[in-house]
């Protein structure tokens, strides 16, 4: 019989071939096919089970034969979810059979038509796609600004497929079906003309399209191809009806249409029959959009209606008697008409929009003080005397007691000019009070709203030098402007256009005696302004409602395994339950159109089935042929298979796997430590890194995401006992992007055995990218490996005990050695404790000791560390079948003639020490 310390060193000289041998031979052949090929067709627990074949080779794979008979215990140890603790395979303290249940998709993986994750980040998307459509709107807007004014003909508009969309989608024209020709000849007509092509072919859109434009009939223009009202109309049009919502933009013009349009109104019936106006009204109220215009009208003629509904502060906010006439003696007086008052609040806006860009850019304070714009509105936003020299405002901005003085401290407080007039590193003002200055110029402004419709002559006006000094901050007037120069102004056309200030002029109604004349509208300038505010804060919270029941009504379709195949998905809100509340409500298919860009055009229905049964990470399949990066990250974010069935998530790893990976890093973290503080400090900062790790990786979505950050790629080497500084960021990258089936590759020629499996356990394929070709039914490609080489790895074990013992004992300890975490692992497994007590020359005996007692002298002749180690491993099996082959008496050899030597030299000093 040949030598255990020979067979062990044949044998593990080359491991490859020895397992190729077995591998080869017929029987374990027909057993490997067998498995391969039936694995993935078990649809349960029980069928795996049922098949014995599967079944009992799987057992033997993984040193578990012995338990073959007990299928019900198997049968609870498979269905263990692994990343719960106290399930019934993380209970058992024998590591095999967690080892056993993770290489089954039984227990840990679900199915889920879209995972918490996805949902989360598609519900993202979603709401975010509703902001951007103002910041799309508002770009698309300045482009079509700049570049319409460089039109030079027809051709440069139709030509232009920007241009052309803007144009078209802003009077609700789909873009898709609209040719450059008939377009063209719609541009070119005369609106005026009843028998012009656009009156005689074009539809009540194209009409309105064409009276926004000046080309001649020869496609030429005199100029430019609109006016600047004609520019304003389009622009406005397209932000009030491309976006879906009511953006920031429209907003704006809703409001300068109000407060434009409404001081016109003469009677309800008036206001009642512009639905811009209504539409205005209802959302500064917070009315539902179905709030009918009969309703309405009621509301803003009876006061007793109107409490009934709780819309009191509507009916007050208008001035209509309860016959639909205004009431005329409430309105105020017209200093301004609403659309005055709103070209001023432009002016306005414009000088606190601009404040930032220009204070940002001061670097002393003299470079401040000559800016007359930038003091005129310094001094209004901080209750300054416009009449203030340049001198007094350079004291107060550089001197703190100056500024005391004069009471103006909060304002040299507010700016960080030194002495010397210069800045600190911040800037002449910190962003903060760069936005409070923007406060308190809109209090100004909103004080100069409610106040403007009180005043019955100009005298009033200049009396009151908040609103003179708003006025002069506004139009960049001189700050020294004398009163009685600024009456003249207001009062007198010609006076005005010799200062200069003729748009001053015209921006107020006063008779040259200075009077207001009574205002004939339904409100007076302060209820216009309290309608405003309303709106302001109401119209987004409309909107964000509408947002909210949609996100409510997909959370509640999508969950309790309500939508477990694509028919259920692809029904609506009408079909899919007996609730008629979520009907309007956009449906599950079309809120995911929306929020990854696209819409039921881009994506039909019948195309939105075929692509949920595709595999969105096939680069070969259905989903990658349309090269549309927005279809392929909406098929990513759900999950069936090519049945149509709902099926698990494509993750980098399984959770079987992050529970091995998790239980293996917290024993690694506390190996070979003893029991106390500094142990127990290192299991609760494992278990802190589990979570953490736990947290990041269903983020990753490639290899690059998974490389980008070095406390997962740590995680996962130090779990599988490697050390993390040995492999920089490229290797790990050349190690994953290998080939595994390529003998030569970096994987199976230069990198360490322990890859293998680690790349194995990874859906990622070669480019890097996340791939389902390595998830299977019931066991993942990795897994299925590992299976197929354990049961090698038993086979071989199997065959070698049979003629001798001692190798079969030395082979099973090499390939257990990395997983012993614990002294108390070596005691409790019998072939594993053979090989220790054989090695060390243990007595028989020391079994019946105290398990503590057994562990502290076990302690005394082996480092768990070590086991870590292949080539210490490897010394000390050699160790031990040369005392194996001494024990059981079989040839001897070299190794065998120095480790008897050392055994008898160990009994005779054994046998001194007791005397």
């Amino acid at each position: 019989m040949i030598s255990a310390s020979l067979g062990y060193t044949i044998i593990s000289g080359d491991m490859q071939k020895s397992l190729e041998r077995v591998a080869s031979q017929t029987t374990v052949k027909r057993e490997a096919q067998y498995y391969e090929d039936n694995i993935n067709k078990v649809k349960t627990v029980d069928d795996f089970l049922g098949d014995y074949k599967l079944y009992s080779y799987a057992m033997k794979a993984y040193g578990l034969q012995d338990m073959t008979y007990a299928k019900a215990f198997m049968k609870k140890v498979l269905e263990s979810d692994l990343t719960d603790a106290s399930s019934f395979a993380n209970k058992l303290s024998d590591s095999r059979y967690k080892e056993f249940a993770a290489a089954f998709n039984f227990g840990t993986t679900a199915t889920d038509a879209q995972s918490d994750s996805q949902e989360t980040d598609m519900i993202g998307l979603y709401t975010q796609s509703f902001a951007d459509e103002g910041t799309n709107a508002a770009k698309e807007s300045t482009y079509y600004s700049a570049a319409i004014d460089k039109v030079q003909s027809v051709s440069g508009l139709t030509s232009n497929e920007r241009l052309r969309t803007y144009v078209l989608s802003a009077f609700g024209i789909d873009p898709t079906y609209a040719s450059k020709d008939f377009l063209a000849k719609v541009l070119t007509s005369d609106v005026n003309d009843p028998s012009s092509f656009v009156n005689t072919s074009g539809n009540a859109k194209y009409k309105a399209l064409a009276a926004q434009f000046s080309f001649n009939a020869d496609g030429t223009v005199n100029g430019t191809a609109q006016t600047a009202a004609q520019k304003n109309a389009v622009m406005e049009q397209y932000n009030i009806t491309v976006p879906s919502i009511v953006t920031t933009k429209a907003a704006e013009y809703n409001r300068a249409y109000f407060d434009a349009n409404i001081s016109s109104i003469t009677n309800v019936d008036q206001l009642i029959s512009d639905k811009r106006l209504t539409s205005y009204i209802k959302a500064a109220y917070g009315a539902a959009a179905d709030f009918s215009d009969a309703a309405l009208k009621k509301v803003l003629t009876d006061s007793s209606y109107a409490s009934l509904l709780g819309y009191d502060t509507m009916y007050a906010a208008f001035n209509f008697n309860s016959d639909g006439t205004v009431d005329t003696t409430k309105a105020g007086y017209a200093a301004q008409t609403s659309a005055q008052i709103s070209a001023t609040t432009t002016a306005a806006n414009n000088m606190s929009g601009a404040y930032p860009t220009k204070i940002a850019g001061i670097k002393t304070v003299d470079q401040l003080i000559a800016d007359p714009q930038l003091t005129s509105f310094i001094k209004d936003a901080y209750g300054m005397p416009q009449t203030l020299s340049n001198a007094d405002l350079k004291s107060v901005l550089t001197d703190s007691t100056y500024a005391g003085m004069l009471g103006f401290q909060g304002v040299y407080d507010a700016f960080d000019f030194q002495a010397d007039g210069s800045v600190t590193s911040a800037g002449a003002q910190s962003a903060s009070e760069i936005r409070k200055v923007g406060y308190s110029a809109d209090d100004n402004l909103n004080y100069y709203r409610g106040k403007i419709s009180t005043l019955s002559n100009v005298d009033e006006l200049i009396a009151d030098t908040r609103l003179t000094s708003f006025l002069k901050s506004s139009y960049s007037l001189p700050s020294n402007m004398s009163d009685a120069d600024l009456k003249s102004i207001l009062t007198d056309s010609s006076f005005a256009a010799a200062s200069g200030f003729s748009n001053v002029n015209a921006a107020f109604s006063f008779a040259a005696d200075g009077s207001a004349g009574a205002m004939s509208g339904p409100q007076s300038s302060q209820q216009t302004t309290s309608v405003d505010a309303l709106y302001a804060v109401n119209y987004d919270n409309a909107q964000q409602a509408e947002i909210d029941s949609a996100v409510a009504n997909y959370k509640t379709r999508m969950a309790d395994d309500k939508v477990t195949n694509v028919n259920d998905f692809l029904r609506t809100n009408l079909t899919s339950d007996t609730d008629r509340s979520n009907d309007k409500l956009p449906d599950l298919y079309q809120m995911a159109l929306r929020a990854y860009g696209l819409t039921e055009q881009d994506v039909p229905r019948s195309m939105m089935r075929t692509l949920l049964q595709s595999d969105p990470y096939d680069p070969k399949g259905y989903v990658a042929s349309l090269k549309d990066e927005r279809i392929t990250n909406m098929m990513r974010a759900f999950n069936f298979g090519t049945d149509g069935k709902a099926t698990s998530e494509v993750q980098a790893i399984s959770t079987a796997v992050l529970a091995k990976y998790g239980t293996s890093y917290a024993s690694l973290a506390t190996l070979g430590m003893s029991t106390g503080p500094l142990r127990d400090k290192a299991a609760k900062d494992a278990t802190a890194d589990v979570d953490d790790f736990a947290k990041k990786i269903v983020t990753v979505k490639s290899l690059d995401d998974f490389l980008a950050d070095s406390k997962l790629t740590d995680f996962v080497l130090k779990a599988n006992g490697l050390e993390p500084k040995d492999y920089d960021k490229a290797t790990l990258k050349k190690i994953f992007t290998s080939d595994p089936t390529d003998a030569n590759s970096y994987l199976n020629k230069t990198a360490p055995t322990k890859f293998k499996d680690i790349v194995a356990d990874f859906n990622f394929d070669t480019e890097g990218n996340l791939t389902r070709s390595k998830i299977g039914a019931i066991q993942n490609v990795g897994a299925e490996e590992r299976t197929q080489q354990g049961y090698l790895q038993m086979t071989l074990e199997t065959q070698q005990g049979e003629t001798n013992d001692g190798v079969r004992l030395a082979l099973y300890f090499a390939r257990k050695a990395p997983s012993i975490t614990s002294i108390y692992s070596l005691i409790g497994d019998q072939a594993l404790f053979q090989v220790i007590s054989t090695a060390f020359s243990l007595p028989s005996s020391m079994s019946n000791m105290d398990v503590d007692k057994q562990a502290t002298m076990l302690k005394k002749f082996v480092n768990i560390t070590d086991f870590q180690d292949p080539t210490k491993v490897d010394k000390l099996m050699r160790r031990f079948t040369a005392m194996y082959d001494l024990q059981n008496n079989t040839d001897t050899s070299p190794a065998l003639t120095i480790m008897s030597s050392y055994a008898s030299n160990t009994a005779a000093l054994n046998r001194i020490s007791k005397r």
